[in-house]
């Protein structure tokens, strides 16, 4: 009986104007925070709660996408798209933000926890499928300048090495910090609170600030890393 009503809220939630008061009660049905997947389940359409931020013209989501409470997705107006594949989720107090021509674009069944900040400026940010970023992990396709020791840094140009790009299947502990120019392999693992400033190769396994690697998931098919004195 529950599910038949949630069903029926879903389908009164596509209705013009007061949509959002049926589609409010289905969220108090189903209750809080993951539980709020079931609606999409339901409904077999893309969840996108009425309490998240979204200022982006160029904004693309592909099928069943999940974006949370408190989630921003903000464009400035010389920022690039930002575009959601097929099946992936957005949690809560996550910003997705993009100016000077960066663009964000996140591949099918990736998963981005709450609290992260992905902010591309002058470079784009692109993770692939199956990807899993941790609560609290921050990439930044630029950097800002500190060479004019007369000028406030907020003020100095700002400059990037390119592109970040997380590759199909790399999961980032909590607090992981990306930096411009850098590529993260398939399947790599990046330690909680490392901080990536150089590529990161296929199945590696890196942790510490900065980032070095420590082995790799096929560890009986490549030797270890040689210690650094």
């Amino acid at each position: 009986m529950r599910i038949r009503l949630i069903k029926l809220l879903l389908m009164l939630a596509r209705l013009p104007l007061i949509g959002g008061l049926f589609l409010r009660g289905a969220m108090k049905l189903v209750g809080p925070y993951k539980n709020r997947r079931l609606l999409m389940n339901l409904s077999r359409r893309s969840f996108i709660s009425p309490r998240a931020d979204i200022a982006c013209p160029a904004l693309t989501l592909g099928k069943m996408v999940f974006i949370d409470d408190n989630v921003t997705l903000y464009a400035h107006r010389d920022g690039g798209g930002i575009g959601i594949g097929d099946h992936s989720s957005i949690q809560r107090f996550t910003i997705l933000e993009t100016i000077r021509g960066g663009e964000i674009n996140i591949g099918r069944h990736s998963h981005i926890q709450s609290g992260c900040n992905l902010t591309a400026a002058l470079g784009g940010i692109h993770i692939g499928d199956h990807v899993q970023l941790a609560p609290r992990c921050a990439l930044y396709p630029y950097q800002h300048g500190i060479s004019d020791l007369e000028t406030p840094i907020a003020q100095q140009p700002i400059t990037s090495k390119g592109d970040i790009i997380i590759e199909d299947d790399a999961w980032l502990g909590v607090g992981v910090i990306v930096m411009d120019g850098v590529t993260i392999g398939r399947g790599a693992v990046i330690g909680a609170g490392a901080v990536v400033t150089k590529d990161v190769p296929p199945l590696a396994i890196a942790v510490g600030a900065p980032a070095k690697v420590v082995g790799y998931r096929d560890a009986q098919k490549r030797p270890a890393p040689q210690s650094q004195s």
